[in-house]
């Protein structure tokens, strides 16, 4: 069994950890985690401090610092085994905290502290490699050192070192304490991949027997004495701000504290959470409703089409794309659309603050600590290093708890009531009317096809909206990731991409861009092969299979692709269903899917679901499993019914009744393969979720003719059932 402790608080202050670390003689010893910047990591440098990541006891604990956050995606588990693969350490006695807020722990791949975007394991890789073998030759130095012999002659498994010759060998914790005082490893050496016992291996995750027992602590289960509690409502209006509130009333409820304003809304604080709901309700609000405040989503759309007439910024140009469509023997235009979308985290949005002086501590699950320390700190006017982030289990992230803008509410609260530490809570209503919403989109293509029905031509014109922080410099832009990065063999390809900013403010969503360019590309592809009268998987095969041989990513697609086809029987569909099938680029992984239908009067049933993914190596092959279907049952309830509408400037969706996700009654059957390859790690937590709608929608035409280039599949009259037969 795994060493899984309940964590308690999961996270100590840097001082702490150096205390601890040397009380039990652990590698950690006298650390400063924020003296420097970490970009990506130099061959001329040695890896970052084994001491800010590994802590050995003397009773031979491991104790783990995971810069990734754990979310469900299974991060306290991947990381973890990465380090433990180079260290040598025993899993059985493996412990795991988070990381506080500190730049040791930026990802070297974007520089940041931040779980987001599948790079945790792609970026850390080989980072958390080297500091595992650096910490590894540390430990046999000082055995080495204390039998006299060479630390050539020694090797470190199951947290033994071992001299061969002499047969003598010694725990990793009577040695720790020595190992800490000698110099960090140049270069240490790494592990050839035919030598992994870890790497490869699916063991026991790290934090299921916590979920399992109870004992797991997300930031709604915080409690602290003399803990008060805060709830909120802020303006209807996307973008409004207060004007005026009245709280007479809300003074005379029970367990009333006190009133907050806050910049777009107030907040009440009281002894319970529903005392604070209660007096909450009391309070009346006026707003200035803001510019939005007219706002609907037929305006929406009319301004993402308004979209297609603007210049847009050039993100691929190849070739003669207007000339070869003037020239082509068959044309198609089409226009595709998608709306917003909330993530709707089963755990709603909170945090709890306590504020003392020039100093705060906040609890909560965050996706970025260096996030919630900036929101926090900006509200006292304090400096981040005085902001104590304690990282608790997220119960959903989906790129929502990126944000800190309840961190900020919940510090404002408890600076209402310094000395009291509040928990703010927020509503259902609130997280799905307030969040930082996957933003609506509309691509306008045009095809060419010549006589022969090869694709001689594409155009696309991407509309949405994104921030130029987002973008990559001299890279196409951001948002038109899998149509501008195809890996499709077109010799007349032009892209372009405009920035329609509407004012609704959006933010990352599982997958971000995959989430619905895929939808929309891989549904137009599907159209051209269909005009080009060609099997829609062999016509695909033809726009890769050509491919120079330096093309890497298109030949790995295609083998994916035809991996997936080959599993669902893409040949031989059973008497009766039809089959759909989308396969792209993402997350520096190649992912098929393939949705396998019935039609009858209007009514879709979902029988089965096949992926496949060449994730490069597989470093927990069960958990990328898990992945895949957890990515596709977040993109089938989108595809099915996800949509957020505005009715004046207001979302008018309220909770799950109006919102609904898919009930465990209606996953279908599915089956997930992992294609082996030995490239460095890809991403899994985001690609399995944009596969599904293409997949589902092309499906749905092979059975009917009818195609789908809006979703959710609610706009076209159709029901949906699933059986697993």
């Amino acid at each position: 069994m795994l060493n899984a402790q309940p964590l308690g608080p999961p996270l100590i202050t840097r001082r702490e950890f150096i205390q601890a670390s040397a009380s039990v003689g652990g590698l950690a010893l006298g650390l400063d985690l924020s003296a420097q910047e970490f970009g990506p990591p130099r061959a001329d440098l040695p890896p970052r401090s084994p001491a800010a990541f590994i802590s050995v006891g003397t009773d031979d604990v491991i104790t783990i610092v995971t810069p990734a956050v754990e979310m469900g995606q299974g991060g306290h588990t991947a990381m973890p085994m990465i380090i433990m693969e180079e260290l040598g350490g025993s899993w059985q006695k493996l412990r795991v905290v988070d990381a506080p807020a500190a730049a040791i722990y930026n990802n070297p791949m974007f520089g940041q502290q931040a779980t987001v975007g599948s790079f945790s394991v792609r970026g850390w890789y080989g980072e958390l490699r080297r500091i595992g073998a650096a910490a590894r030759a540390m430990l046999i130095q000082a055995a080495a050192e204390r039998w006299q012999v060479p630390p050539g002659e020694c090797s470190a498994a199951a947290s033994l070192i071992v001299h061969e010759k002499s047969a003598r060998r010694c725990s990793f914790g009577s040695v720790a304490k020595r190992a800490a005082q000698l110099p960090i490893p140049q270069h240490p050496v790494l592990k050839s991949a035919d030598r992994y016992s870890v790497i490869g291996t699916s063991p026991p995750r790290v934090d299921v027997p916590d979920k399992v027992d109870g004992s797991a602590r997300y930031g709604i289960d915080v409690r602290l004495p003399g803990m008060l509690y805060a709830a909120v409502k802020t303006s209807p209006t996307l973008g409004g701000t207060l004007k005026s509130f009245d709280d007479s009333a809300a003074k005379r409820m029970p367990g009333y504290q006190t009133t907050v304003a806050l910049p777009d809304g107030v907040l009440i604080v009281a002894r319970s959470y529903w005392q604070a709901r209660k007096a909450l309700d009391e309070v009346k609000v006026q707003y200035e409703r803001g510019a939005l405040a007219g706002l609907d989503s037929a305006q929406v759309s009319a301004k993402l089409h308004e979209g297609f007439a603007k210049e847009g910024s050039l993100a691929r140009h190849d070739g003669d794309a207007a000339g070869a469509l003037s020239r082509a023997a068959h044309t198609l235009e089409a226009v595709y659309e998608v709306p917003y979308l909330a993530h709707a985290c089963m755990e709603p949005m909170n945090c709890t603050a306590h504020v003392t002086g020039d100093a705060c501590e906040v609890w909560c699950g965050t996706q970025s600590p260096q996030a919630a320390q900036a929101a926090a700190a900006e509200v006292l006017k304090i400096p981040p290093s005085r902001v104590k982030v304690n990282v608790q289990y997220l119960g959903g992230g989906f790129g929502r708890r990126g944000a800190g803008d309840f961190v900020a509410q919940a510090v404002a609260a408890a600076k209402a009531v310094e000395g009291h530490p509040v928990k703010l809570i927020w509503s259902r209503e609130e997280d799905i009317q307030h969040d930082y919403y996957r933003p609506a989109a509309a691509i306008r293509f045009r095809g060419g096809l010549d006589a022969a029905g090869k694709l001689i031509a594409l155009e696309c014109s991407v509309v949405t909206a994104s921030s130029p922080a987002f973008g990559r410099p001299g890279g196409p832009p951001f948002y038109t990731e899998v149509i501008a990065t195809a890996n499709y063999t077109i010799p007349n390809y032009h892209v372009t991409g405009v920035n329609q900013d509407i004012g609704v403010r959006f933010g990352f969503w599982r997958s971000v861009n995959d989430s619905h360019n895929p939808f929309m590309f891989e549904g137009f592809i599907d159209e051209l092969a269909y005009l080009a009268k060609q099997d829609p998987c062999e016509f695909r095969r033809s726009l890769l299979k050509d491919a120079p041989v330096a093309r890497v990513g298109a030949h790995r697609q295609l083998a994916v692709m035809d991996f997936v086809a080959r599993k669902a029987g893409w040949a031989h569909p059973p008497a009766g269903h039809a089959l759909g099938i989308a396969a792209f680029e993402g997350f520096g992984s190649f992912i098929a899917t393939v949705a396998e239908v019935s039609v009858k009067d209007k009514r879709v049933t979902l029988h089965r679901v096949v992926s496949a993914i060449d994730c490069g190596i597989a470093v927990h092959p069960d958990n990328i499993k898990a992945q895949l279907e957890g990515g596709m049952v977040y993109g089938l309830t989108a595809a099915l019914r996800g949509e957020i509408t505005l009715e004046n400037g207001a979302v008018t969706q309220t909770n799950f009744n109006d919102y609904p996700m898919l009930m465990m009654g209606e996953m279908p059957r599915t089956e997930c393969y992992i294609v082996p390859s030995t490239a460095p790690p890809g991403g899994v937590g985001e690609p399995g979720t944009g596969p599904i709608a293409p997949a589902l929608a092309n499906a749905i035409h092979a059975a009917t003719g009818q195609r789908l280039r809006s979703l959710p599949l609610t706009r076209h009259q159709l029901d949906f059932a699933v059986t697993r037969t």
